[in-house]
């Protein structure tokens, strides 16, 4: 399993803009294909630092994802929100 982790410095005020949007897609758009599960963690130190994990059957289901066009105006619709990106990690899994 292919595991995707990115952290965000999310806008000043647009902590529950950032929630609420990937809350919106999951519920709006159908489950990508080789899409197990996600996860948004937010940091206890600071209050606008988003940690997202994905994890995928495989890398290449995520790349298809990113390609589609709903995807890149997701992520558009999201810069609104988010300051910038810190960190982007892959990962497989092993446990």
């Amino acid at each position: 399993m292919y595991v995707h982790i990115v952290s965000f410095k999310v806008i000043e005020g647009e902590e529950i803009t950032f929630i609420e949007l990937q809350k919106f897609q999951e519920a709006n758009e159908s489950k990508p294909a080789g899409l197990d599960h996600y996860h948004i963690f937010k940091d206890r130190n600071d209050d606008s630092r988003f940690f997202l994990l994905e994890y995928w059957n495989s890398k290449e289901d995520k790349e298809k994802l990113e390609e589609t066009e709903d995807h890149q105006y997701f992520h558009k619709l999201r810069k609104l929100a988010v300051e910038k990106k810190y960190e982007t990690f892959e990962c497989d899994l092993v446990v």
